[in-house]
């Protein structure tokens, strides 16, 4: 996935440099941004025995925080549909990039309260559920470009939780 990451996001047109360093560097990058990310909720869902069953559609009482990663997420799903359905990987590659960027450095970075949060409040269960929203709406953009990484964590942040969801990510509709 490191290695189809690496030629996705470059243009095809230039030479792309081969080795080690260029995969560690996409690796250290952005697959670890997006690991991380989804470790973060794996955890703190756990821990608080949160589960997307659980969850009720707070439209009403998201924040402005929660409210602009959901529009960056449905800006995202229009950018990359609209990239891939013209054949320009890079730039589907570059917008998934920059809005996982966002999603780990802004929404989770000033959510970490709302999930440290010893009571279990509708605030908190709010921000599980809208993170559990990008993390697998992004799942299924990635599907395509990373299918093993996608795959992984299908299995483990859909079909662990909803065991009648398709059995694979690559079955899963398009968002």
């Amino acid at each position: 996935d490191v290695m189809r990451w690496l030629f996705l996001r470059q243009p095809p047109a230039s030479n792309l440099n081969f080795g080690w360093g260029y995969g560690d560097e996409i690796k250290r990058g952005f697959l670890s941004t997006l690991w991380n990310t989804y470790s973060f909720f794996t955890t703190y869902a756990n821990i608080d025995g949160w589960t997307p069953a659980t969850a009720s559609d707070n439209g009403n009482e998201r924040l402005e925080l929660d409210r602009w990663v959901l529009s960056e997420l449905n800006r995202l799903v229009r950018g990359v549909t609209a990239a891939l359905e013209g054949y320009d990987s890079m730039t589907a590659a570059r917008q998934i990039e920059d809005f996982v960027e966002g999603l780990s450095n802004w929404y989770v970075r000033r959510s970490r309260r709302r999930f440290w949060k010893s009571e279990s409040d509708a605030d908190k269960h709010t921000a599980y559920a809208t993170l559990y929203t990008c993390l697998e709406t992004l799942n299924r953009l990635l599907a395509p470009m990373t299918p093993f990484l996608a795959e992984d964590v299908y299995q483990n942040l859909v079909r662990s939780w909803a065991p009648h969801a398709p059995e694979s990510v690559h079955l899963t509709d398009w968002p």
